[in-house]
């Protein structure tokens, strides 16, 4: 393995495990603490004194408690909803005919496999995980290996030991749908699943026969509630990796990457119909008018008539403010990953993190690409910020594609012959975009090997990419600087949230030329053709794969007015999750901590190991004094001497009162009975009237056995 690759790997599997060490500590530790509570109640002194010589104690294996297994199949079956859409139909499907089959196994004992069939599916469904994923470490082999193994795990259940190996699978399959969404709604379902498989373990140890009681779920429920702030300091004390929490390296071509890092005329028209949400941005004080929404994202600079490329550019020092308060804007984003280096920002952006670059082309580029959800305070105006074109930069902006056409070229003279003005040929190219008969839409016809010219001159008919290429392709012809801006324009304004949210149908591109005295200057033609776009966002409940395009225009009514309002605050509850959550990541977790004095992951570390070794000792003193009390000194004696009768005429059962031990005693040794009665009596008015011990023990060493 190439070493880079490996140290990758390295660095994501430390992050994944460091991240969620202390959660995986707290769950096995109420396991522990289970298990050990089960074992005091049910195992005798004489276990214990073998444990403690090691030597090994015969137990019979346990029954089955029925109640187990049905609330182990129902954890099964939820377990595995969350992972359709994410895994092969093959593997979910394989997993559900397991724990079915393992439900009909529990009701009729007769289908339970055989060791050896047992065997032969395992090495089947092994393969066909290696067949299907081959030597894959990603998110997709390990969620179906996991899915199935729990499956034949349940198969397999014949004693308590296996029981409890399936829970403990069960933890583990409960964290794989988040290698795929993490979404608040998973969040509460995986919640709730966790509460489902610490009350299993309860019902498990304390052998309950019903569901119906509340114990199992009430003492899951207070298991949950002291280990929650123990769970909120891990998050905000424990150290953040730098990378993804939940994604592996070979996931990251699998995010949605949205704009790409080249422009064709129809490129931008493949996103005109997703839901998935950019980012979300919400304004400290007051926000632009819905037509100034231009959120800046890569520039180009290169074209050979067919895309349009990246180009380098320098890296200048973050602006100072300028110009009227007015036109200045204060702002957080919360942006979700797309795998990219650059970043969007209102245009024009004139202040950024410091570890975001600011490029002479007012490009926004980070220190590595974003991988993971991650929240942004950014400062723009809305008015141009660079009033110098170097040489090199006008060379660039001004060059056409080899063969560029004539009848582009004749086009750009066109436009030029009615005035002398740079700001006049752009008005002559707008008005040309208006007058002639150009249509938006989805829909595209194909263009071909000179794509600009067939859309100019011929089908007249396209989405932005297609206008602003156009369009800067021919002010160069006409010898004015241009260049293009990828990024996305408009949004979704949330009045319950008081935030903007910004999909991936809100792609846009537009055109930047420049004009002397004026600078780079923002020109869309598509506002030319269809100012709707500009002005409301793109329906898309309405919107259809057909020429005419669907806008948020009117106002909703009646229970569409209701059904947005729910919409809002859902998205609104999913905001606060994605910023307050998600976004926690190195960066953030240094600034709020850093308002506590904490400095560097060892101050992190050190209060995190005292805060918790704090909780620790509160919660052992809380344990210590609801310890039972002492047994008295009757008991002492009445148990003694009922572990003595034991060896001889048989065990005491747990239900069995003094009574009914002695009498079931007598009657196989009815010479018994009289001195029996005698140390029943004495223990009765020792351990309930108040009477005195030395009776009890009196009759009790009198017993010769």
């Amino acid at each position: 393995m190439h070493p880079t690759r490996k140290q990758n790997y390295l660095s994501y599997a430390n992050g994944f495990w460091m991240q969620n060490a202390l959660a995986s500590i707290m769950v096995y530790g109420c396991q522990i603490a289970l298990f050990l509570h089960h074992r005091v109640l049910t195992t005798n002194n004489t276990a214990f004194r073998c444990l403690l010589f090691l030597k090994r104690l015969p137990m019979p294996e346990p029954r089955l408690n029925p109640s187990v297994i049905k609330l182990l199949l129902l954890i099964a079956t939820l377990l595995v909803l969350p992972h359709i859409g994410s895994l092969q139909v093959i593997f979910i499907a394989v997993s559900l005919t397991l724990i079915a089959w393992c439900a009909v196994a529990h009701y009729f004992k007769r289908f339970f496999p055989n060791k050896w069939l047992l065997l032969a599916l395992s090495l089947l469904l092994a393969f066909l995980v290696l067949r299907l994923h081959g030597m894959s470490l990603g998110r997709e082999a390990s969620s179906s290996f996991l899915l199935v193994l729990l499956g034949l795990k349940l198969l397999e259940c014949r004693a308590n030991r296996d029981v409890l190996a399936v829970i403990f699978v069960s933890f583990f399959v409960l964290i794989t749908p988040f290698l795929f969404d993490q979404t608040i709604g998973l969040a509460l379902y995986g919640l709730c699943l966790f509460f489902l498989l610490l009350s299993a373990l309860v019902v498990n140890n304390t052998n309950l026969n019903s569901l119906g009681a509340l114990f199992p779920y009430r003492f899951a429920g207070v298991i949950m509630l002291l280990a929650l702030p123990l769970m909120l300091l891990s998050f905000l004390l424990f150290p953040r990796m730098i990378g993804p929490l939940w994604a592996m390296p070979s996931d990251a071509s699998n995010a949605i990457s949205g704009i790409s890092d080249s422009i064709n005329p129809g490129q931008i028209s493949h996103l005109a119909l997703s839901k998935e949400t950019a980012f979300r941005a919400r304004f400290n004080d007051r926000s632009p008018a819905q037509n100034q929404l231009y959120w800046r994202g890569p520039v180009f600079w290169n074209t050979d008539g067919r895309q349009w490329t990246l180009s380098p550019s320098k890296t200048i020092k973050q602006q100072a403010i300028r110009g009227p308060v007015s036109t200045t804007f204060q702002y957080s984003i919360v942006m979700e990953p797309h795998q990219q280096v650059w970043l969007y920002a209102l245009d024009s952006p004139i202040k950024a993190p410091a570890d975001v670059k600011i490029t002479e082309d007012r490009q926004l580029i980070s220190n590595k690409k974003l991988s993971r959800s991650r929240a942004f305070d950014f400062t723009s105006s809305i008015q141009p910020t660079s009033e110098t074109i170097s040489k090199e930069d006008k060379t660039r902006a001004l060059a056409l594609p080899d063969n560029t056409d004539i009848r582009i070229l004749q086009l750009a003279s066109s436009w030029r012959n009615d005035t002398r003005s740079d700001m006049g040929v752009i008005n002559n190219g707008l008005a040309f975009f208006n007058k002639e008969n150009f249509y938006y839409t989805l829909t595209p016809p194909q263009l071909g090997n000179d794509p600009v010219a067939d859309f100019l001159f011929d089908s007249k008919r396209g989405f932005c990419g297609h206008y602003a290429t156009s369009f800067a392709v021919v002010l160069r012809a006409a010898g004015i600087p241009s260049r293009l801006v990828a990024g996305y324009q408009g949004g979704l304004y949330n009045s319950v949230g008081n935030f903007w949210e910004v999909r991936q149908a809100d792609a846009h591109v537009w055109v930047e030329a420049w004009v002397q005295s004026l600078g780079w200057v923002r020109i869309d033609p598509t506002a030319a053709i269809s100012p709707n776009r500009i002005q409301h966002a793109i329906d898309l409940d309405e919107q259809r794969i057909g020429d005419e395009i669907k806008f948020f225009i009117k106002p909703p009514d009646g229970l569409a007015k209701w059904g947005q309002q729910l919409n809002s605050i859902l998205q609104t509850v999913d905001y606060y999750w994605e910023s307050g959550v998600l976004a926690y990541g190195p960066e953030v977790q240094n600034d709020f901590l850093a308002n506590f004095g904490l400095h560097g992951w060892e101050d992190m570390v050190l209060w995190l190991a005292i805060l918790s070794a704090t909780f620790l000792l509160i919660f052992s003193v809380y344990l210590y004094r609801l310890k039972p009390n002492k047994i008295d000194p009757a008991q002492k004696a009445y148990l003694s001497f009922c572990k003595k009768l034991a060896r001889r005429y048989g065990e005491k059962r747990p239900s069995d009162t003094s009574f009914a031990y002695f009498s079931r005693i007598s009657e196989s040794q009815p010479s018994f009975r009289e001195r029996l009665l005698q140390v029943r009596v004495h223990y009765l008015h020792c351990r309930y009237g108040g009477g005195r011990i030395e009776p009890l023990l009196a009759s009790i060493k009198s017993f010769k056995l």
